[in-house]
């Protein structure tokens, strides 16, 4: 297929002003700028960075309380446990997780060929060493799926020797427990073993929740280079009570509208990464991967009590890279191979793909002058699926080329300015293709867009301001109408937005900061022309005010504010939408020797409110939030 055309590159800065003196530091390091780790690389994008130190203040239990933080995504959970949240940017509503790139040390969890949730729980919070948030399109560089932006989670390499216990307890009969032991081996080696156990009734009825996790990660250094094993094997359950109606809700929002309902999966990843000097400017890297997923699951519907399904998922990735640097330059050249071996298994019949999706790309960022560096890159993919659409074979293959262009100037240290452009795409998933209960046509079109984006930011004297705008438009974007139960191409969308956020150190014991994200997304053309894209909110707030008095103690509160939303599926925009809500979280810490003591007190004020929610013809449903609960552990850890 032809490539998409690159359009010209859109310019639109916000200009701040803050008096101080001092310069500021260096970019920090993003392995996600040029999928290798490169100190001082900058790229024409925003970006946001949570280091160790912020993880460890936040007080969060998961991933989904810790990113609920960033002003740029918008976290709704749809099942209760906090594992299958969708993280949204850019506004995807349903359909973020397959538009927001989900990665853990450079490999993604969004599954290419069926539009399954994330799995959240595989992520273990207190391994985590950074994450890099790259706002807006990063399809040159990581391809599909990477359409409104890329979240990579890292995590801390075992160099040290140390050990961490943490328990927990909290409302709704919650509790967990975690053992970590990080050792060094000889040879400038290490190993890292994780045992995770985590339950929960949760919030509603027919909710409760287990996941046990094991991870390990063994690393040897060699003369040129190190390598690593990473092995994990997840176990995670939980009941599904499904959406309410609105007259239900009213009665009692902890009920569950189905009982019996549940998902239980099982996974199991083993990862094999290297890095190797070449000699002279050059490096290798490189990594394989190898998932398998199982899950069993009941789900109902209004009408369709639901009945034992199973669906199972393999897949291999391999992904080689060459890395180089000279006279400031960084080349990447590199490969994506991924294949998938997926089946479905209902009542209605089977659905199932042999997926394979090939990539080659490069990028070059190359500095102009001392203050003014450019970015480009290319990228070529090819899918193939071999479709089982119960028990019919059809072969839905395609390819596509897109490219990117972006320049970073920054005339001081203090001031750092961004534009760009980039083109991104995904590939229609097997359970979008078809649709075997509704009879649904096979076969959709592949979703290709362009993002163009701007932006600048200041920092000095511990005050950072930073605006970025952007317009993302899509062709024959990928949705689903849960009013007639089938997938749809919109044929064109756009969203216009932009993204604020100021950050002070206001005394020595005191800091705080604000955001702000305004988001247009809007159907332009078909029979829902002029609609919104639904479960969207066109404003989302938060802030935070943190109080340190000591090294050993911190209080911290956090607000977040929601915009009305339509619910899923509603592209006509008819149903009333999702009333906006206000949440207020606050925790605390308490550092005594090598123990720390923590109590975390979320939704302070007892809002109620609905995340999200869907249309559909048995009435509009709704997924009612938890109320106030909270939630107090004890942390030990020592080591060199």
């Amino acid at each position: 297929m032809p490539s998409l055309p690159i359009a010209r590159l859109a310019l639109a800065a916000g200009l701040y002003l803050l008096s101080s003196a001092t310069v500021a530091g260096v970019p920090p390091i993003l392995i996600s700028a040029a999928r290798t780790e490169q100190p001082g690389l900058d790229i024409p994008a925003a970006r946001t960075v949570i280091d160790e130190r912020e993880i460890a203040a936040s007080g969060a239990r998961d991933i989904d309380e810790l990113l609920r933080r960033v002003s740029s995504l918008h976290v709704a959970d749809g099942i209760g446990d906090g594992g299958g949240s969708r993280i949204d940017m850019r506004g995807f509503g349903a359909a973020a997780t397959s538009n927001v790139a989900v990665l853990v040390n450079g490999r993604k969890i969004n599954p290419a060929s069926d539009a399954a949730t994330l799995y959240l729980n595989s992520i273990d919070i207190d391994s985590i060493a950074q994450i890099e948030i790259i706002e807006g399109s990063a399809g040159t560089l990581y391809g599909n799926q990477a359409v409104g932006g890329l979240i990579n989670i890292v995590t801390r390499r075992p160099q040290r020797r140390s050990r961490t216990l943490r328990i927990g307890a909290g409302s709704y009969n919650g509790r967990a427990a975690s053992a970590t032991l990080s050792e060094t081996l000889a040879g400038a080696g290490g190993l890292r073993v994780q045992l995770e156990r985590r339950d929960s009734d949760n919030y509603r009825d027919q909710n409760a929740s287990r996941v046990s996790r094991f991870d390990t990660r063994v690393e040897l250094a060699h003369d040129n280079g190190r390598s690593h094993i990473d092995v994990q094997v997840l176990d995670d359950d939980v009941q599904t009570p499904g959406a309410l109606l609105a007259a239900e809700l009213a009665a009692d929002r902890r009920q569950a509208a189905f009982t019996g309902d549940y998902l239980d999966t099982e996974s199991t990843v083993l990862r094999f990464g290297t890095q190797r000097g070449l000699g002279g400017d050059w490096q290798f890297e490189g990594e394989v991967a190898v998932r398998d997923d199982r899950r069993e699951f009941v789900q109902s519907f209004r009408g369709f009590p639901g009945s034992l399904s199973t669906q199972d998922r393999d897949s291999i990735e391999i992904t080689p890279r060459l890395v180089g640097r000279a006279a400031g330059s960084v080349v990447t050249l590199g490969m994506d191979w991924l294949s998938t071996d997926y089946l479905l298994v209902t009542a209605f019949g089977t659905q199932g793909n042999d997926q394979a999706i090939q990539a080659w790309y490069a990028q070059l960022t190359h500095p102009l002058s001392p203050t003014l560096s450019v970015t480009a890159g290319v990228r070529h993919a090819r899918v193939d699926n071999a479709i089982d659409n119960n028990g019919t074979p059809v072969d839905l293959d395609d390819d596509i080329t897109v490219g990117s262009l972006g320049l970073v100037y920054r005339p001081t240290p203090d001031w750092r300015l961004f534009a760009r452009a980039d083109q991104n795409y995904r590939f229609a998933k097997v359970d979008e293709h078809t649709n075997v209960p509704f009879g649904q046509p096979v076969g959709l079109a592949n979703q290709r867009g362009v993002s163009y984006e701007s932006g600048a930011s200041y920092r000095r004297n511990g005050w950072r301001v930073a605006l970025s705008a952007y317009q993302l438009r899509l062709d024959d974007e990928i949705s689903f109408d849960a009013t007639t139960f089938t997938n749809v191409n919109l044929p064109r969308s756009r969203r216009n937005g932009a993204t604020l956020s100021v950050d002070a150190n206001l005394t020595a014991e005191l800091s705080g900061g604000v955001g702000y994200t305004w988001t247009d997304a809007e159907i332009t053309s078909g029979n829902h022309a002029g609609s919104r894209v639904p479960l969207v909110p066109e404003h989302r707030a938060t802030a935070f005010l943190a109080y340190r008095p000591s090294l050993d103690w911190q209080a911290r509160v956090d607000v977040e504010h929601v915009d009305r939303q339509f619910l899923g599926s509603d592209f006509a925009n008819l149903s009333a939408p999702l009333d906006a809500y206000t949440v207020v979280n606050l925790v605390a810490h308490r550092d005594i020797g090598d123990w720390r003591l923590s109590a975390k007190l979320n939704n302070l004020f007892n809002e109620r409110y609905s995340e999200t929610g869907a249309r559909s013809f048995a009435g509009d449903g709704f997924i009612p939030a938890p109320e106030r609960n909270a939630w107090i552990g004890v942390t030990y850890r020592t080591g060199d």
